[in-house]
This record gives C-alpha cells, sequence and structure tokens, in this order.
C-alpha cells in the first residue's frame, strides 16, 4: 500500500472511529480553492473540522507534530471558507486531529486530539 492509499485508508477507518463516538460525519474530503479538510462533523452543536493522520511508525515522530502552525492557519481559512460557503454563522466550532497507528498485524489504534489547535 502506498502512502497516497495508507492516508485514504486510516480516513475511513478513523470516520468509522468518530462515528462510533458519537460524531455525526457530514464531509469526506472537503475540497476548496484553499485546500482540502478531511473531515467535518458534527458532534451535538458543534461543528468539528478534522485533520487525520496515519502513520506505520513514529521515524518521523508522532502524526500530530505534522500539523504544523502553518497549516493550523490553512485549516482555519478553509473552515472560514467552509461556513461562508454553507451560510453556518454562529455556531460552536472546534479543530481535532486523529492520529491513526497501523499495527503490525494491519489494523490499527486511534489517537483523538479533541480541540488539537
Amino acid at each position: 500500500m502506498n502512502s497516497k492509499q495508507l492516508g485514504r485508508w486510516g480516513e475511513e477507518k478513523a470516520a468509522e472511529y468518530l462515528h462510533e463516538k458519537g460524531l455525526n460525519i457530514v464531509e469526506h474530503n472537503y475540497r476548496c480553492p484553499i485546500g482540502e479538510m478531511d473531515l467535518i462533523a458534527h458532534q451535538d452543536d458543534t461543528l468539528v473540522f478534522v485533520e487525520i493522520k496515519t502513520r506505520r511508525s513514529l521515524s518521523f515522530g508522532l502524526p500530530a507534530e505534522s500539523v504544523t502552525f502553518k497549516k493550523q492557519r490553512k485549516y482555519l481559512k478553509i473552515a472560514q471558507y467552509y461556513m461562508k460557503e454553507k451560510g453556518i454563522a454562529d455556531v460552536n466550532c472546534r479543530f481535532d486531529v486523529v492520529e491513526v497507528m497501523v499495527t503490525p498485524d494491519g489494523s490499527c489504534q486511534f489517537n483523538h486530539i479533541i480541540n488539537a489547535f
């Protein structure tokens, strides 16, 4: 499995995991002129923007460490674009990161960082 396939697989697994945790997924791979957001979901009265990072090993550090300040600013702009496009205002929002670690047996473990930034 190449890195692009691994990323898509991790996104699918993370979406299933988040759904089980009570998040209602409303967008997968939302794209706009600014970039892409892996998942957008609702949980209670909160709009949740989710970045998913999938890794086979920690040789490049923890997956969430790749969500740099520069990327955080980009995700904020994507969220603003989404809300304007959908006519959403005055709603609670948060940004989560889900780390998906693939284990040697092919299963995975999750670390859901709520309000990551």
